[in-house]
């Protein structure tokens, strides 16, 4: 691993929030942002390989000016999942994890009315990929309001993700619009049934009044709805 590694372990801990899980893939190990340019090293498994990636990543960490509390790690025996099942522990792991996000006011973020939350593209940013070429991404986050004392955060899609049910993640809405994604089996009934005229495959923008759509929703069939105005 080289000046590569380093570069894209800096953008990921810059992007962690809070308490953010953080697992390098096939690794082992289990890391969780505490304060101000510091992660946690919560657990390792019992292997060599885990054992000699703890040093390396602790070196990397490092040059990338972020600091490494290993003092208190759990070494834990290897699971021996396969690529799914290890997808489906890790993202049980993250969920849990973001159940303890609290708001400065005390209230956690689970509590928050999520289904509110407000798609905003942030920005944009230069990304390099495993061929060593640059590529523009947009940068997306979403933004919560406290229930209890109105302040305002602001979230990363993937974060938001942990945090709020399938039915935030699966309905958006514009401001003259609301499309809900569809998936196979429902497109097949929709089409077999003769009710496609509700239905539509959805590119960057709103094809009805020109609004920008976050990346989850581009490529994708979704229902659609006029939202009436009062």
């Amino acid at each position: 691993m080289g000046n590569t590694a380093q570069y894209e372990i800096k953008n990921i801990l810059e992007r962690m929030r809070e308490q953010g899980l953080w697992q390098p893939s096939g690794l082992g190990l289990s890391y969780v942002k505490e304060g101000d340019k510091t992660v946690k090293l919560i657990s390792q498994e019992n292997t060599s390989k885990s054992a000699d990636a703890r040093a390396r990543m602790k070196i990397l960490v490092e040059r990338a000016g972020w600091k490494v509390d290993d003092s208190i790690c759990e070494i834990i025996e290897a699971t021996h999942f396969s690529p799914e099942e290890q997808q489906m522990d890790e993202i049980t792991q993250r969920r849990k994890l973001a159940q303890s996000w609290k708001c400065s006011c005390g209230t956690t973020l689970s509590s928050f009315p999520l289904h509110e939350g407000v798609w905003t593209k942030d920005s944009q940013r230069e990304i390099i990929m495993e061929n060593g070429e640059t590529e523009i991404t947009e940068e997306w986050c979403v933004v919560v309001t406290c229930s209890v004392c109105d302040i305002q955060l602001t979230l990363q899609p993937y974060d938001y993700g942990l945090l709020a049910d399938n039915e935030c993640m699966l309905s958006y809405k514009t401001s003259k619009m609301i499309y809900t994604i569809v998936d196979r089996p429902n497109i097949i009934q929709t089409i077999d049934n003769k009710f496609s005229e509700s239905m539509i495959i959805l590119g960057s923008f709103c094809p009805f009044y020109g609004d920008l759509l976050p990346p989850h929703f581009r490529g994708v069939v979704c229902f659609y709805t006029a939202i009436k105005e009062e």
